[in-house]
């Protein structure tokens, strides 16, 4: 683990245009060697393109796996450059709706998403404001010491909560903070609802709507891709109108729409290799078995 994060280190001093290139390379070598990330991905993108033909599912697979190697690059750039770098390659787009939704003393919560640039984000977004993130402690010790709790994730100007401390973050909120949440995936747990993405029901926790609702937060989107001039944008949308309200399931709908409209715009850079289909309604068969196991 040492070596891979000499490795990003190395890599983040390349020009930008450079990492990118290599990042699109390594992920053309991922795709060709198959295994199960390959298979949850086709299988995610025939559930949620049915519209489109074989042949145009296939590039969908090729330039996200080329996206999902930048992504993998991407730390080495996020951790260790420089704020001028950092704002080079970067732009914001409703950066002041924040200020909007925090107008009146609130909190505000960012509904974020798994585009596969999320890290990236989070350091662009940390150059222009703090936010406290509920993320998941990753399992490798020492990449949890170097990012989280080591030096690479301190220039994001942030608090980085495991999420299971869910009152932490409701504390900040509480006093007026920016909390940012990514619940665009299954969970499970009693939390969850059975809700339509892309029209296919999919386990997905109300987090948005209670924690809105236990802080009185105002809530926006946060969305973020690399561009065609390889220039990551963070968009913040305008604070949702009339939310919450007091039926978590229809806000979590609602949620999970324009998570899905958002993710159209840019098909190729969401986060297909996670099972987000994973658990099924009582009776329902597995949407990952045999049919997952077929090559796109």
């Amino acid at each position: 683990m040492w070596l891979l994060l000499a490795l990003l280190f190395a890599i983040g001093r390349l020009p930008f245009s450079w990492v990118v290139a290599l990042g699109r390379w390594t992920g053309r070598r991922l795709l060709q060697l198959g295994g199960k990330r390959r298979a949850i991905a086709w299988r995610n993108l025939e559930l949620c393109f049915p519209e489109k033909t074989l042949e145009e599912r296939q590039q969908l697979l090729k330039r996200n796996f080329e996206f999902l190697g930048v992504a993998l690059l991407e730390p080495g750039v996020a951790w260790f450059s420089s704020r001028k770098r950092i704002l080079r390659i970067s732009r914001v787009l409703g950066l002041s709706n924040l200020l909007q939704a925090g107008g009146e003393l609130r909190g505000v919560l960012i509904n974020s998403l798994h585009m596969l640039c999320a890290e990236m984000a989070l350091r662009v977004i940390g150059e222009h404001f703090s936010f406290n993130i509920l993320y998941r402690v990753h399992d490798n010790p020492v990449y949890e010491y170097v990012s989280a709790v080591g030096r690479a994730r301190a220039r994001y100007k942030s608090r980085f909560i495991p999420r299971k401390q869910v009152r932490d973050l409701l504390y900040f909120l509480e006093r007026n903070e920016i909390g940012l949440i990514l619940p665009d995936q299954d969970f499970g747990g009693r939390h969850s609802r059975w809700i339509p993405f892309f029209g296919v029901e999919a386990a997905t926790i109300t987090s948005t709507s209670d924690f809105a609702r236990l802080s009185d937060a105002a809530v926006v989107m946060g969305t973020c891709y690399l561009d065609a001039d390889n220039r990551y944008v963070v968009q913040v949308s305008e604070p949702l109108e009339q939310f919450p309200t007091d039926d978590s399931e229809a806000d979590t709908a609602r949620v999970s729409a324009l998570t899905e409209a958002f993710i159209r715009q840019h098909p190729d850079q969401y986060l297909w290799q996670h099972r987000r289909f994973k658990r099924r309604p009582r009776g329902q068969k597995s949407l990952y078995d045999a049919a997952a196991s077929r090559k796109g």
